[in-house]
């Protein structure tokens, strides 16, 4: 359990870090207009995120 979690959290780093080494002009006024939502909005996407992720880690 403990590689998976490890391995797991590799690929998110990877990942995450694609889009800003790519083209980091265009993450950067992508972060600019997602901290102009308000934070209500930003929990709802965040919670449907989380949401999915587990739907995934349960059915995979």
């Amino acid at each position: 359990m403990g590689n998976e979690l490890w391995l797991a959290l590799a690929i998110v780093l990877i990942i995450e870090g694609t889009m800003p080494m790519i083209m980091p002009k265009q993450w950067q006024k992508m972060l600019t207009l997602i901290t102009q939502l308000p934070a209500d909005k930003i929990r709802k996407y965040a919670g449907c995120l989380v949401v999915i992720g587990i739907v995934l880690l349960i059915t995979l």
